[in-house]
Protein backbone atom coordinates (compact mmCIF):
# COMPACT_ATOMS: atom_id res chain seq x y z
CA UNK A 1 0.00 0.00 0.00
CA UNK A 2 2.76 2.45 0.67
CA UNK A 3 3.89 2.10 -2.73
CA UNK A 4 0.60 3.29 -4.54
CA UNK A 5 0.44 6.36 -2.00
CA UNK A 6 4.24 7.20 -2.92
CA UNK A 7 3.28 7.14 -6.63
CA UNK A 8 0.29 9.07 -6.31
CA UNK A 9 1.85 11.12 -4.28
CA UNK A 10 5.04 11.45 -6.86
CA UNK A 11 2.11 11.95 -10.15
CA UNK A 12 0.31 15.16 -7.83
CA UNK A 13 3.79 16.73 -7.50
CA UNK A 14 4.78 16.45 -10.80
CA UNK A 15 1.08 17.72 -11.89
CA UNK A 16 1.51 20.79 -10.48
CA UNK A 17 5.04 21.29 -11.73
CA UNK A 18 4.23 20.75 -15.34
CA UNK A 19 3.56 24.00 -16.12
CA UNK A 20 6.42 25.29 -14.78
CA UNK A 21 8.67 23.26 -16.37
CA UNK A 22 6.65 23.57 -19.73
CA UNK A 23 6.74 27.23 -19.94
CA UNK A 24 3.11 26.91 -19.71
CA UNK A 25 2.73 29.10 -16.71
CA UNK A 26 -0.20 31.71 -16.44
CA UNK A 27 0.89 35.48 -15.71
CA UNK A 28 -1.85 36.58 -13.62
CA UNK A 29 -0.62 40.01 -13.81
CA UNK A 30 -0.96 40.56 -17.62
CA UNK A 31 -4.02 38.91 -17.27
CA UNK A 32 -5.33 41.39 -15.11
CA UNK A 33 -4.28 44.26 -17.19
CA UNK A 34 -6.13 43.06 -20.70
CA UNK A 35 -9.38 42.57 -18.78
CA UNK A 36 -8.89 45.99 -17.16
CA UNK A 37 -8.55 47.73 -20.74
CA UNK A 38 -11.65 45.54 -22.10
CA UNK A 39 -13.66 46.92 -19.58
CA UNK A 40 -12.68 50.52 -20.43
CA UNK A 41 -12.75 49.80 -24.23
CA UNK A 42 -16.94 48.99 -22.93
CA UNK A 43 -17.87 51.62 -21.54
CA UNK A 44 -20.93 52.38 -19.59
CA UNK A 45 -24.25 51.27 -19.88
CA UNK A 46 -26.27 54.89 -21.54
CA UNK A 47 -29.76 52.71 -20.16
CA UNK A 48 -30.84 54.02 -16.61
CA UNK A 49 -33.63 52.28 -14.46
CA UNK A 50 -36.70 54.22 -13.75
CA UNK A 51 -40.09 53.75 -12.79
CA UNK A 52 -41.28 54.17 -16.55
CA UNK A 53 -39.27 50.69 -17.60
CA UNK A 54 -40.03 48.93 -14.16
CA UNK A 55 -42.94 46.28 -14.80
CA UNK A 56 -44.54 43.72 -12.77
CA UNK A 57 -45.82 39.97 -13.54
CA UNK A 58 -48.12 38.10 -11.53
CA UNK A 59 -46.61 34.51 -11.79
CA UNK A 60 -47.88 31.44 -9.35
CA UNK A 61 -49.81 33.73 -6.96
CA UNK A 62 -46.50 36.13 -6.50
CA UNK A 63 -45.88 39.68 -7.84
CA UNK A 64 -42.29 39.62 -9.11
CA UNK A 65 -40.70 42.83 -10.82
CA UNK A 66 -38.53 43.07 -14.29
CA UNK A 67 -36.73 45.90 -15.92
CA UNK A 68 -37.50 46.37 -19.66
CA UNK A 69 -34.37 47.59 -21.11
CA UNK A 70 -34.23 49.38 -24.34
CA UNK A 71 -31.16 49.54 -26.52
CA UNK A 72 -28.95 52.73 -25.59
CA UNK A 73 -29.88 54.84 -29.13
CA UNK A 74 -33.70 54.92 -28.00
CA UNK A 75 -32.44 55.98 -24.33
CA UNK A 76 -31.42 59.18 -25.96
CA UNK A 77 -34.26 59.86 -27.85
CA UNK A 78 -36.56 59.49 -25.06
CA UNK A 79 -35.09 61.11 -22.75
CA UNK A 80 -36.08 64.62 -24.31
CA UNK A 81 -40.15 63.62 -25.12
CA UNK A 82 -40.08 61.93 -21.36
CA UNK A 83 -39.33 65.47 -20.23
CA UNK A 84 -41.44 66.71 -22.00
CA UNK A 85 -44.37 64.32 -21.05
CA UNK A 86 -43.86 64.74 -17.77
CA UNK A 87 -45.81 68.54 -16.84
CA UNK A 88 -48.38 67.54 -19.31
CA UNK A 89 -49.39 65.27 -16.52
CA UNK A 90 -53.21 66.08 -15.22
CA UNK A 91 -52.78 67.99 -11.79
CA UNK A 92 -55.64 66.31 -10.70
CA UNK A 93 -52.98 62.88 -10.19
CA UNK A 94 -50.51 65.57 -7.98
CA UNK A 95 -53.12 65.85 -5.43
CA UNK A 96 -53.39 63.82 -2.43
CA UNK A 97 -57.23 63.30 -3.12
CA UNK A 98 -57.56 62.18 -5.95
CA UNK A 99 -54.99 58.58 -4.50
CA UNK A 100 -56.39 58.46 -1.36
CA UNK A 101 -59.88 58.84 -2.42
CA UNK A 102 -59.68 55.67 -5.27
CA UNK A 103 -57.98 54.18 -2.44
CA UNK A 104 -60.59 54.18 0.52
CA UNK A 105 -63.07 53.26 -2.86
CA UNK A 106 -61.26 49.91 -2.99
CA UNK A 107 -60.93 49.96 0.30
CA UNK A 108 -64.68 50.44 1.61
CA UNK A 109 -65.49 47.97 -1.20
CA UNK A 110 -63.21 45.07 -0.16
CA UNK A 111 -64.63 45.15 3.62
CA UNK A 112 -68.31 45.14 2.69
CA UNK A 113 -67.41 41.82 0.27
CA UNK A 114 -65.57 40.28 2.82
CA UNK A 115 -68.65 40.86 5.92
CA UNK A 116 -71.22 40.07 2.81
CA UNK A 117 -69.36 36.20 2.51
CA UNK A 118 -68.94 35.98 6.43
CA UNK A 119 -72.58 37.21 6.49
CA UNK A 120 -73.33 34.54 3.35
CA UNK A 121 -71.43 31.47 5.04
CA UNK A 122 -72.94 31.65 8.67
CA UNK A 123 -76.27 31.44 6.81
CA UNK A 124 -74.99 28.85 4.85
CA UNK A 125 -73.94 27.18 7.72
CA UNK A 126 -77.84 27.50 9.18
CA UNK A 127 -79.64 26.33 5.81
CA UNK A 128 -76.84 23.27 5.93
CA UNK A 129 -78.21 22.34 9.81
CA UNK A 130 -81.92 22.93 8.84
CA UNK A 131 -81.43 20.58 6.03
CA UNK A 132 -80.06 17.84 8.45
CA UNK A 133 -82.47 18.30 10.62
CA UNK A 134 -85.60 18.38 8.41
CA UNK A 135 -87.01 14.88 7.53
CA UNK A 136 -89.55 15.76 5.09
CA UNK A 137 -87.64 15.61 1.32
CA UNK A 138 -89.88 18.33 -0.37
CA UNK A 139 -88.31 20.28 2.38
CA UNK A 140 -85.26 19.27 2.46
CA UNK A 141 -85.45 20.09 -1.70
CA UNK A 142 -86.29 23.41 -0.80
CA UNK A 143 -83.78 24.08 1.67
CA UNK A 144 -81.50 22.29 -0.78
CA UNK A 145 -82.17 24.76 -4.03
CA UNK A 146 -81.37 27.85 -1.22
CA UNK A 147 -78.56 26.70 -0.14
CA UNK A 148 -77.64 26.36 -4.32
CA UNK A 149 -78.37 29.88 -4.60
CA UNK A 150 -76.26 31.42 -1.62
CA UNK A 151 -73.27 29.00 -2.66
CA UNK A 152 -73.34 30.75 -5.96
CA UNK A 153 -73.79 34.30 -4.57
CA UNK A 154 -70.90 33.64 -2.09
CA UNK A 155 -68.66 32.39 -4.88
CA UNK A 156 -69.48 35.69 -6.95
CA UNK A 157 -68.55 37.59 -4.27
CA UNK A 158 -65.03 35.49 -3.79
CA UNK A 159 -64.53 36.27 -6.78
CA UNK A 160 -65.00 40.63 -6.60
CA UNK A 161 -63.01 40.31 -3.63
CA UNK A 162 -60.67 39.02 -5.41
CA UNK A 163 -60.64 41.87 -8.16
CA UNK A 164 -60.73 44.31 -5.83
CA UNK A 165 -57.89 43.31 -3.84
CA UNK A 166 -56.20 43.11 -7.50
CA UNK A 167 -56.84 46.69 -8.20
CA UNK A 168 -55.85 48.17 -4.82
CA UNK A 169 -51.98 46.40 -5.45
CA UNK A 170 -52.85 47.44 -9.23
CA UNK A 171 -53.48 51.46 -7.47
CA UNK A 172 -50.33 51.11 -5.45
CA UNK A 173 -48.21 50.06 -8.37
CA UNK A 174 -49.38 53.05 -10.43
CA UNK A 175 -48.90 55.78 -7.81
CA UNK A 176 -45.74 54.49 -7.21
CA UNK A 177 -44.96 54.50 -11.15
CA UNK A 178 -46.42 58.31 -10.75
CA UNK A 179 -44.13 59.14 -8.52
CA UNK A 180 -46.62 59.60 -5.39
CA UNK A 181 -45.13 59.45 -2.07
CA UNK A 182 -45.83 56.65 0.09
CA UNK A 183 -47.58 58.75 2.96
CA UNK A 184 -50.41 59.79 0.30
CA UNK A 185 -51.55 56.17 0.45
CA UNK A 186 -51.33 55.26 4.15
Amino acid sequence: MKPAALFLAVCFLFAGAAPLLLGDAVDLVALKKQEEERRKKLGKSKAKITNDNVNTVAVGGGRYGYVQMEPEESADEDAGPGQAGAPKQDDVTKQPDFWKKQQVDLEQRISTLKADIERGQSDLNRLWSDFYIKNVAAEQEAIRAQIAQLTNQIEQKKLFLSQSETQLEELHEKARKAGVPPGWLR
